[in-house]
């Protein structure tokens, strides 16, 4: 293993007992005040590997302001991977995010209501695979009392362990090609 934890390969990463995953998406990540900071100063003590991805913003004052050896700071990380080990995803929100993080039975901490971040972090609630905290600019004891939540009761995992179970089970362009046709069809009453 890689002596310092940012340098570590994704297939090298620490090991804690609990492992979290931070980001505020691709395209709102100018500020990280909305949510990394937050996010980082609650979980910052945790026993746990806390993965940080910028999005390549910020990544170099945020690996100066956190330099905790469990936590580590990177512009980009392979997803996929990480989310094989990761307990809970920190997010804004993002449809590419609570998808990946769904697919591999990740439950989720939402945090975001623009770019429709409101109807996909309402429909992570609805679905019981996370919380959502309803606001661009959460509280940190809010993310705090929202990951202990997730961390405590093990619905929340295996709530999103059945949809990752749903997701494996359709086969994407057959699903996609239902919806097509379905549209083509008169309405029958």
């Amino acid at each position: 293993m890689a002596a310092d934890p940012a340098a570590a390969p994704d297939n090298e990463w620490p090991s804690y007992p609990t492992t979290l995953l931070v980001t505020q998406g691709t395209v709102d990540n100018i500020d990280p005040n909305k949510l990394i900071i937050p996010a980082l100063e609650t979980v910052k003590d945790m026993d746990a590997l806390v993965i940080v991805a910028t999005g390549g913003r910020g990544t170099e004052a945020l690996k100066a302001r956190h330099p905790q050896p469990n936590i580590v700071v990177r512009d980009y990380v392979d997803f996929a991977k990480v989310f094989e080990f990761t307990d809970v995803f920190i997010s804004n929100g993002g449809f590419g995010g609570v998808q990946l993080s769904l697919s591999k039975g990740v439950p989720l901490v939402v945090s975001g209501i623009n770019e429709g971040k409101s109807d996909f972090n309402a429909w992570v609630e609805y679905a019981g695979v996370g919380i959502s905290l309803g606001t661009e600019s959460p509280k940190p004891r809010d993310i705090a009392k929202a990951v202990a939540g997730v961390l405590a009761d093990p619905g929340w995992r295996n709530r999103a362990r059945q949809m990752r179970e749903q997701f494996n089970s359709v086969d994407p362009a057959e699903a996609g090609a239902a919806v097509v046709e379905s549209v083509g069809r008169p309405a029958t009453g």
